[in-house]
């Protein structure tokens, strides 16, 4: 007589669970990789907003707004001494802005502020860099600002 196997066996079983695994991983490693891009995107966008924002309302406002940076994050604040830096005691801060696993360069090491006029002082190109070494660079000239890949 012949005996049917209707179950499976153990080493089935195993083999289907590191199946799993490994499909687990692969997702999990191309998730964390998005997600970076995500963020850094997000940071990028964000900032570049800020920037436009300060650049709208200082058009015939009283004082210059201007945005003041450090590494990993920034401030945006109304120039209330007119002297083109912030000044924690004297400057009213509008916003903070801290830029989490996103690190950046190249920007003015006083900050920079838009006259009433909507005239940025000075122009530059700031480059946000993520923990996967991806960059976004944001050029900010007399009259606008736009994002730029790498």
């Amino acid at each position: 007589m012949q005996k049917s196997n209707s179950g499976v066996s153990l080493i089935e079983i195993l083999i289907t669970i590191a199946i799993a695994a490994l499909l687990v991983a692969i997702g999990f490693a191309s998730f964390r990789g998005f997600k970076a891009r995500y963020d850094l995107n997000s940071a990028a966008h964000t900032l570049y907003s800020d920037i436009v924002w300060c650049q709208q309302n200082s058009m015939g406002a009283p004082h210059s707004l201007g945005i003041s940076f450090s590494a990993h994050k920034y401030i945006i604040f109304k120039d209330i001494n007119d002297n083109g830096v912030f000044d924690d005691g004297t400057d009213t801060k509008i916003r903070e802005r801290e830029l989490n696993h996103i690190t950046l360069s190249g920007y003015p090491q006083n900050g920079f502020v838009y006259s009433r006029r909507g005239i940025a002082s000075p122009t530059f190109t700031l480059t946000l860099t993520n923990d996967k070494n991806q960059r976004k660079r944001i050029s900010v000239s007399l009259f606008k600002a736009r994002i730029r890949n790498g």
